[in-house]
């Protein structure tokens, strides 16, 4: 299968089967290449959970939801007015306490975040997972976390069941395609290195064995992780090609 095939739902499928496969089975082979094996693999599991995160958006909420909506862009309105808020309040602390990136991760400032539903929703909800962490150092994390909270379970159904001009409910198809495509980016990028590996080993006809789409044939969708097999036929294959017996 062409990397490029990977649909959003096979993200989730094959994405963690080439970080834990990169993770178990390639790391120490040549310990100079870790540091990147590790990376690959950490950025692999990042964008997965980006993808997963933005088609659960994009597929919404209970339909009983919907009912209790009435009028969506003063909702995002104050959204939008809440994430200013807390980036002036992130500017109160002493230089160096805070890094805005983990809140604002465009480039630390609440207009980065713009105004799309779809955009201004994952922002919200991303912060109230980073006020949510342990040893956040914002002060008066946990007020912060109880206004983004709620503002979380208010924006849900908007983004959801958005029906009119102003909130576009197909803007959310943009960011499914948007992550997919970064996760696109990051999978060839792990693909490469660890193909970089396996030619210095001499194994490189094993990169199959990582990467569960090289394996499928082509137009095949994939909907369930595969059986445990690839990994024992892998101890076999690699038995054979460095002649232990």
């Amino acid at each position: 299968m062409a990397d490029r095939s990977i649909d959003q739902d096979e993200v989730t499928i094959y994405g963690p089967y080439a970080s834990n496969k990169i993770r178990k089975k390639l790391l120490g082979l040549i310990p100079e290449y870790d540091p990147a094996l590790n990376y690959a693999a950490d950025q692999i599991d990042a964008q997965t959970a980006a993808v997963k995160s933005a088609v659960e958006a994009a597929r919404g909420t209970d339909a009983s939801r919907r009912q209790g909506v009435r009028s969506k862009a003063p909702l995002l309105k104050q959204a939008r007015a809440l994430l200013g808020k807390f980036s002036t309040h992130l500017g109160a602390h002493d230089n160096g306490v805070i890094d805005r990136k983990v809140f604002f991760t465009k480039d630390g400032t609440a207009g980065s975040v713009g105004k799309a539903a779809a955009d201004v929703v994952l922002a919200v909800t991303h912060i109230t997972t980073k006020l949510a962490a342990p040893g956040c150092p914002v002060r008066e994390a946990a007020h912060w976390h109880g206004r983004f909270d709620a503002m979380t379970k208010s924006l849900a159904p908007v983004v959801a069941f958005a029906d009119d001009a102003r909130i576009d409910r197909q803007s959310l198809t943009p960011e499914v395609e948007a992550t997919r495509q970064v996760w696109l980016n990051g999978y060839v990028a792990a693909k490469a290195l660890c193909e970089s590996l396996l030619r210095h080993l001499g194994r490189v006809d094993q990169l199959r064995l990582y990467f569960y789409d090289l394996q499928v044939p082509a137009g095949t969708k994939v909907t369930e992780p595969p059986a445990e097999e690839p990994e024992a036929r892998e101890a076999e294959d690699t038995d054979e090609d460095t002649g232990d017996e």
